[in-house]
């Protein structure tokens, strides 16, 4: 798991901060703590901050060391449910002065006309607000590392066309995408943590044969999990490649025909089959929680809304792709619930034998500040303290996330046993502007390809009494069937083999999902 990889590291790095504070001394890199001016200690303060899981350890032991430091003031930590859309309106209306988020850009904020129903704008915007930390150069982020700061950093003109700097939401740290491992499942069935594509199959192979679905997710999380890392590695280290991408050129989908092609597979040999799993039951949910509870075999019972525990105390799924953060969600319910599993989190395992498996790094939760509030200085004081070495370092041990310091990029290398110039991929660099960021197009084609064996994706034959396929033609004399859904028209040269679990129905072609991802390509193009 990410957070025992790093705790060794992170432990020495906590170590020698201390070691510098008790001495009165700072290292090279690490301006030694000061205070923001303008506190007045003498009065009582109470900050407000919103977060998105009822528990949040790494926090509540920074929140806690503040208030040790600042005995005047109170911080209350306030779970909120739907966090993605309520936590910001209840920012927006002061309620509360901090929250966390996954970037922030400047938006023109509308509402719902009443009679018409169409939205409008309401003369407010993300700037009033958000705190722009870009323009404030008193917090000290001297101690963070662009690599991961910086995809939080947009600019925007101005009225008088001045090109203006902001960052509205600035990261705690980053995280990787890769997969949860049930280590105590594939110990059932004699396997191993794979670490390449042909052990990877060889356990969803195996644990198929033994009636399970080794791979569940949600669709859109399981394809960033697995394919991201190794598409954005491939593309970043390959500088014609790169350039292909950066002008959205024509055909630059083949690009990424490997990762595509492994994921299909997968998808075909019902090693992923989401569709089955949700009628099943056993896929609830696609939020965070609802997927760490999948993972784990926790049940929730429709009519008394109780969750129960698998019956093998351990769960029945295998691989669940996601986010590195996700780890404390889920040892957070292997101990409420007293279960048995052992997990490990890996990076995704598509690559070859005898080379190691990629590192995609994205940025973790940001913290955000009211600029609204009345404590505006303590909000930004405790940003300040945040954002010490020291602090930081204590906040990623606890969130098993990658610390937002300079030594970032080293930490994930000694975790993951990777060489940081080949293997360690910044989600910055398939940004190629704020208008463009290359996650899109290619997240979507990865999404796409892994939905391939669900009934709706594939063709419906339309055989006739002798099972003859009865084609229509289009105006310009091509022969084209639909999906399932009767909407989308697939081309005879995108209809791949029949379905033997699905008679009258086939697969479109890998081919087929090349030439969509070249489609959301096409949108770049200048």
């Amino acid at each position: 798991m990410l957070k025992k990889k790093l705790t060794k590291l992170i432990i020495a790095v906590v170590s020698i901060a201390m070691l510098l504070s008790i001495c009165g001394c700072s290292s090279k890199n690490e301006t030694a703590y000061q205070a923001l001016p303008g506190l007045d200690t003498s009065k009582q303060i109470t900050i407000k901050i919103a977060i998105p899981y009822k528990t949040n350890k790494a926090l509540n032991t920074v929140s806690n060391a503040f208030m040790n430091q600042y005995p005047n003031v109170s911080i209350q930590l306030q779970y909120v449910e739907d966090y993605d859309s309520n936590a910001v309106e209840l920012f927006k209306d002061g309620s509360v002065d901090v929250i966390l988020q996954k970037d922030v850009k400047y938006t023109e904020y509308t509402s719902t006309d009443k009679k018409s129903q169409k939205k409008v704008a309401n003369g407010t915007t993300t700037d009033d607000f958000f705190y722009n930390f870009a323009a404030d150069t008193e917090i000290n982020f001297s101690n963070t590392t662009a690599d991961i700061s910086d995809n939080y950093r947009h600019t925007m003109q101005n009225e008088a066309g001045e090109e203006l700097v902001y960052q509205y939401c600035y990261p705690i740290g980053g995280e990787t995408r890769g997969v949860f491992v049930n280590k105590t499942l594939l110990a059932q069935y004699g396997l191993s943590v794979p670490s390449n594509y042909a052990e990877f199959l060889a356990c969803c192979n195996k644990i198929k044969e033994n009636g399970l679905i080794p791979i569940q997710g949600s669709p859109d999380s399981a394809a960033y999990g697995l394919g991201i890392a190794p598409a954005a590695n491939y593309i970043v280290h390959n500088e014609a490649a790169l350039q292909k991408m950066a002008a959205a050129e024509v055909g630059v989908s083949e690009e990424f025909k490997e990762t595509m092609s492994q994921l299909y597979e997968l998808a075909k040999n019902r090693y992923f089959d989401y569709k089955t799993v949700e009628d099943m039951g056993t896929f609830q949910a696609s939020n965070e929680l609802g997927q760490a509870e999948g993972f784990l075999g926790l049940m929730t019972d429709t009519t008394t809304f109780k969750v129960k525990a698998p019956e093998n105390q351990i769960g029945y799924v295998a691989f669940l792709p996601y986010l590195s953060s996700m780890e404390t969600v889920i040892q957070t319910l292997i101990e409420e619930y007293s279960l048995k599993t052992e997990f490990t989190f890996i990076c995704s395992p598509l690559n070859d034998a005898k080379s190691n498996s990629p590192v995609y790094i994205t940025p973790y939760y940001g913290v955000c500040i009211n600029k609204n509030s009345e404590n505006l200085v303590w909000l930004r004081e405790f940003v300040n303290f945040l954002f010490t070495k020291e602090n930081n370092t204590v906040y990623a041990q606890e969130a098993s996330i990658i610390p937002n310091i300079p030594e970032a990029l080293q930490y994930v290398a000694k975790a993951y046993g990777v060489n940081v110039d080949k293997d360690i991929t910044l989600c910055g660099q398939i940004r190629f502007s704020d208008s463009y960021n290359g996650f899109t197009p290619v997240s979507k084609g990865l999404t796409s390809a892994f939905k391939c064996s669900a009934l709706k994706y594939m063709v419906a034959l339309n055989k006739d009494a002798d099972g003859n396929i009865q084609y229509q033609t289009d105006d310009a004399g091509r022969r084209f069937l639909y999906l399932e859904n009767g909407e989308t028209m697939i081309y005879e040269e995108y209809i791949g083999e029949e379905d033997p679990l699905n008679p009258g129905y086939a697969f479109c072609t890998l081919q087929y999902y090349l030439d969509a991802l070249d489609a959301q390509f096409e949108k770049y193009r200048s």
